[in-house]
């Protein structure tokens, strides 16, 4: 899933038709929707997390954000950024954090 964060924190879907899948929304329905929005976090926090997209200095190191789906479920996501200095931009490309949970072994009697 690919999307684009503007400096003014616009963040733009490039592959609306996967974010829809993996969040259950029609695509029509994420057209104009905001990150803040899909996070549904207050002015502030969400602030702190589009400017952390934004931080060129730590681009190495995944951001893991946790978005709303159309049925309330939420699902962790890690962003991994590109800078583009030519058209003022950062590309963010996401995949879906899967947990592993380890089933426990049942002991022999």
């Amino acid at each position: 899933m690919l999307a684009r964060v503007r400096p003014v924190g616009v963040f733009e879907l490039l592959t609306a038709a996967a974010w829809a899948g993996a969040l259950g929304y029609p695509p029509e329905e994420l057209n104009g929707t905001s990150l803040r929005d899909l996070m549904r976090l207050e002015k502030p926090v969400a602030k702190d997390i589009v400017a952390a997209l934004l931080d060129e200095s730590d681009v190495q190191a995944p951001l893991e954000v946790t978005l709303r789906c159309k049925n309330e479920r939420r699902k962790r996501f890690r962003l991994y950024r590109r800078f583009d200095s030519y058209e003022e931009a950062v590309f963010v490309m996401a995949e879906e954090s899967v947990d592993r949970l380890v089933e426990p072994r049942p002991a022999h009697a």
